[in-house]
């Protein structure tokens, strides 16, 4: 017969797996670059003033590169819902009881992460057949670019919500300090400039321009790198400091409430 797991054991087993979903955002990140830039070739951008015959020799020039670096950043985006998952969590322990930015953070994450699977599964259709219609291939391209650059207000809903939990928190080690938090704000705000993309085929506020793509995109690695460093090291300090010694399994949840108020 199997023994119970200690309290001790299950307090490590969820430390390591909250540290795994804290570092899936550095491993997606990497599987996605690998697959969307390397394989796929989709950085920088093409020209939204292509015309369609352009967009169909790209694709057929690169098939089935495209084909892998998309099913690689299938992935990679997806483990973005891991991580996020825990900035949910960390906002619900600032919060306390009846929290509301942690829910909307957390429904904010799942319609970005969603997007990036159907933008990915566009993107396939796009590259699927060699005879399709060009004006059908630039279509589907440039409706992943426009959810690329303009899906942009439930992903500022998203930072708005880690900036304002920064601001609200009032335990003696928070999780974002007020740098961070400003920092979220400025992310949330770059985030904005691809809603322009609508309007302009070339020049910075084009989707593959300096304020429709670059800098939001770079603002953003900078955001999540940061958020990263942060939630390690808020998982050392709880581990470290407010991890209980010796305590039975339900002193071990009584903490974690307690720690989560």
């Amino acid at each position: 017969m199997n023994e119970p797991v200690s309290a001790a054991q299950h307090a490590a087993i969820k430390r390591r797996l909250w540290k795994a979903c804290i570092w899936s955002w550095p491993v997606g990140l990497v599987v996605f670059g690998v697959g969307f830039i390397l394989f796929a070739g989709f950085v920088p951008p093409p020209s939204p003033a292509n015309s369609a015959q352009q967009i169909a020799d790209m694709f057929a020039a690169n098939r089935n590169g495209i084909r892998v670096g998309i099913i690689l950043a299938l992935f990679g985006s997806a483990m973005l819902l891991p991580f996020l998952t825990v900035v949910s969590a960390e906002i619900r322990k600032i919060e306390g009881p009846n929290p509301l930015l942690a829910p909307m953070q957390f429904g904010g994450a799942v319609v970005l992460v969603t997007f990036f699977q159907i933008i990915g599964l566009a993107w396939l259709l796009a590259s699927f057949r060699s005879d399709i219609d060009p004006d059908i291939v630039r279509t589907l391209n440039d409706y992943c670019w426009f959810v690329w650059s303009m899906l942009v207000a439930t992903y500022m809903i998203q930072y708005i919500c880690m900036a304002i939990a920064g601001f609200m928190d009032m335990r003696p080690h928070p999780i974002w300090p007020r740098w961070a938090a400003y920092l979220n704000l400025w992310v949330a705000v770059t985030g904005a400039g691809g809603q322009l993309a609508v309007f302009f085929k070339a020049g910075p506020f084009a989707w593959n321009g300096v304020v429709g793509f670059w800098l939001p995109v770079l603002i953003f690695i900078i955001g999540m790198c940061v958020t990263t460093a942060l939630l390690l090291r808020r998982a050392h300090y709880e581990a470290t400091q407010l991890a209980p010694s010796n305590s039975t399994p339900a002193q071990v949840t009584a903490t974690g409430a307690a720690v989560s108020a």
